[in-house]
């Protein structure tokens, strides 16, 4: 992922379309002691980070899981098919997650999320937004340098890549509101947006 300096070591950071660097303030939630369902919760692992021993993380991937530091409790499970009963979860997390997933995918995944969630329960969403000028369209990911503020004081100094397309919060706005989510709160700055979502 890229550092300050342009990227790591061995990486030509021109191949890719970088936005540029982001600080990124989070606030607490309260979870009220009741589990936390971060999907994609591998890598970074930030709500992990933030909610420790509260957050099940789930991720396809079990090497970005083997990769986390933080006391979550880690599954590796498909977003396209959460195995947990219907009901069981009042917040939902995806923090930088839906920018690696196709959009056809995204209705699908939150009517998996609206499943496993408990009525007046609430997805929490940030994610980039990504305009990518014709010129850029050769590049082969599209890239978003981040300094991320933890509630606590922690910084975490990061980047996450994914897939070189336009991206923003209507692309997970209008399919979350055709499976029925509330929109309470919606935060859309230049580069990043967070959106908070509620199961009636």
């Amino acid at each position: 992922m890229p550092e300050k300096n342009g990227g790591p070591p061995g990486i030509d950071m021109r191949q890719y379309f970088v936005i540029p660097p982001q600080e990124l303030y989070l606030s607490d939630f309260d979870n009220h002691g009741e589990w936390i369902l971060d999907l994609g919760g591998g890598g970074e692992g930030i709500i992990g980070m933030m909610k420790g021993r509260d957050v099940i993380a789930i991720d396809r991937r079990k090497d970005e899981l083997d990769d986390t530091s933080n006391d979550s409790l880690k599954i590796v499970m498909d977003l396209n098919e959460i195995n947990f009963l219907d009901g069981t979860f009042s917040i939902v997390t995806a923090f930088f997650t839906f920018m690696y997933i196709p959009e056809e995918n995204f209705e699908g995944i939150l009517k998996e999320v609206w499943r496993v969630m408990k009525p007046g329960g609430e997805l929490l969403i940030w994610d980039p937004i990504f305009k990518i000028p014709p010129e850029e369209r050769e590049k082969k990911a599209a890239v978003i340098p981040l300094t991320i503020h933890l509630p606590d004081g922690r910084v975490n100094q990061t980047g996450y890549g994914g897939p070189l397309r336009d991206l923003d919060e209507s692309a997970v706005l209008a399919p979350a509101e055709k499976v029925g989510f509330k929109v309470l709160d919606k935060k859309v700055e230049e580069f990043t947006y967070f959106i908070r979502l509620q199961k009636p």
